[in-house]
């Protein structure tokens, strides 16, 4: 008890100690210097902007206004700088309270900072804003097509934010020397799975892959960069004709979008294929199954294109339709699920339907083509123009359907619809024999035709006819829904000049169809037009290792 008591008062004596220690007068200083607070504003006109690589000038003429010192730019240091990757490096742009920064970024969204330091106090503010690029070649119409020595060219109609410019030579063909163009493959373009965006440029002698952004530089030939066993089926080197589905206008705009990255299918000259797309972006083909039995060698010759259902579904499988050159019937995959098929099916027929899957070797396929009637994945036709095999006058035939899809609910799969069925008229169609090309529209009931150098359209409804006289034989004719569902693009040859007159050819009329152009939409290219296949995006392939990725 007695430690204790004595602990006790020593405590005592140190609080003492300790109070008087603290009980003197505090004369130091107590007056504080204010922070300076600083306020960024960028005009509205110079938030969010969007610019041409290569062509457009970022100006941004902020306001720094601070507390103490106001606008006076002695008192700042200023930094413009892009933050990229999982790093966050810093790409400084600019260094002055201006900027004026010439855009050299790739294509793509980035976010820019404004960094702002008090001299004095090494306190920092901070303001950014988004800045869209893109680049010449990011949206448009691919234009293929042969020089007068048969080598193959490539131009672009590039969509602009007020018209469409043509851009000449986009393709370097000076290596490769490739001959005969055949056909533009484009699979459309999705952001988030850019590793699935494939552009196919096909001629008469090889299939090459190319980057689809601003340079089109080649990547492979189809049999060196797919995965193909074609070995059972053919002896020759696999060649692309189809890959399905295809794109689709995205919002009503020339920018396409890729329809399917769940699956995919490619008709060649002697298979068909559809497969499902691995995580990884993989894609093999090792099981044709343009046959009737899994089990069976016997392989038919396909028609080169698939009919797929063209509405605006993101995902889930597509049901295609192929047709069967050899017994001229149509057939389905013989699976639910296209991508488990190895074989397939015919299609069965009945009393007083429009026409017949299975033509028996009395008819056979002249053209086909998948309309985008509508933008429901359940309503888009399919159309097949058909001739009888017989006889010195034959009598042709228009096959409007639908191919299988899954329903409103679930996963029900639909069964192959015959929408209808028509008879060309050739007392009203003249001259249809001796069409070279031909397109349907998406807008109406309208086949287009062309004989010489005009251009003939048959409303196959209500057989009514209507035609334009072009100053040159056409040597090009496709529809376009993607630029718009009643335009169609129209190319004449000028032999002497080796040029073609592309123009865009407007279809009106409800009963009667009625053929026009303006000549603000008209272009003379320095080719022979084969092929215009429309494209969006920039191809990170070709990024340069110095540019930087955006946010």
């Amino acid at each position: 008890m007695k430690k204790n008591k004595t602990g006790n008062y020593l405590f005592l004596w140190m609080c003492l100690f300790v109070w008087q220690a603290c009980d003197t007068n505090d004369k130091g200083n107590y007056s504080y210097t204010p922070l300076n607070g600083v306020e960024i504003t960028f005009a509205r006109e110079e938030e969010n902007q969007s610019l041409e690589k290569g062509m457009d000038t970022l100006r941004i003429h902020p306001t720094v206004a601070g507390d103490l010192y106001g606008e006076n730019e002695e008192s700042y240091e200023y930094t413009w700088y892009f933050c990229s990757g999982k790093e966050h490096r810093h790409t400084v742009v600019g260094k002055g309270k201006n900027l004026e920064w010439p855009v050299s970024f790739k294509p793509g969204n980035y976010t820019l900072y404004l960094q702002v330091d008090d001299r004095s106090t090494a306190l920092q503010w901070i303001k950014s804003t988004n800045v869209n690029v893109f680049s010449e070649l990011t949206e448009g119409w691919m234009l293929l097509g042969e020089t007068e020595d048969g080598e193959v060219r490539m131009d672009m109609l590039v969509q602009k934010p007020d018209t469409v410019v043509l851009v000449e030579n986009i393709f370097d063909n000076s290596e490769l020397h490739l001959k005969n163009p055949r056909d533009l493959i484009f699979t459309g373009y999705r952001g988030n799975k850019v590793a699935l965006v494939q552009l196919w440029l096909t001629t008469e002698d090889q299939d090459w892959r190319l980057t689809w952004g601003n340079n089109f530089l080649p990547v492979g030939e189809f049999h060196e960069v797919m995965t193909v066993e074609e070995a059972e089926v053919s002896r020759k080197t696999p060649r692309l004709r189809d890959l399905f589905p295809r794109q689709f206008p995205s919002y009503g705009s020339v920018g396409m979008a890729m329809r399917n990255y769940d699956s995919r299918g490619i008709v060649t000259d002697n298979a068909i294929y559809m497969t499902a797309i691995g995580w990884d972006g993989s894609e093999a083909y090792v099981n044709p199954m343009n046959r009737y039995n899994a089990n069976s060698n016997e392989f038919f010759k396909p028609y080169p294109m698939a009919f797929v259902m063209l509405g605006v579904s993101y995902s889930a499988n597509r049901h295609p339709l192929f047709y069967d050159m050899d017994e001229d019937c149509f057939v389905k995959p013989g699976a639910t699920y296209g991508t488990n098929a190895t074989y397939c099916e015919k299609l069965a027929d009945y009393a007083n339907d429009p026409f017949p899957w299975n033509q028996y070797g009395r008819r056979t396929i002249v053209y086909g083509e998948n309309l985008r009637n509508t933008t429901s994945d359940y309503t888009c036709n399919c159309v097949a123009l058909m001739k009888d095999t017989e006889g010195e006058n034959p009598n042709y035939y228009i096959y409007v359907f639908r191919p299988g899809g899954k329903g409103y609910i679930g996963t029900a799969l639909n069964a192959p619809t015959k929408v209808g069925g028509y008879t060309v008229n050739k007392a009203v169609a003249v001259n249809f024999d001796q069409a070279t090309h031909y397109t349907f529209m998406s807008s109406a009931n309208v086949l287009l035709y062309t004989v010489g150098s005009t251009l003939y359209a048959y409303n196959y409804s209500y057989n009514t006819m209507s035609s334009l006289e072009l100053e040159n034989p056409v040597s090009y004719l496709s529809a376009d829904a993607y630029l718009d569902n009643n335009c169609c693009w129209v190319g004449t040859y000028d032999e002497g000049a080796g040029q073609t007159e592309l123009k865009i050819v407007q279809l009106s009329g409800y009963n009667a169809p009625v053929l026009a152009y303006e000549e603000e939409d008209c272009w003379r290219l320095n080719m022979k037009l084969v092929r215009i296949e429309g494209k969006y995006g920039d191809d990170p392939a070709e990024e340069d290792d110095e540019e930087e990725e955006g946010n």
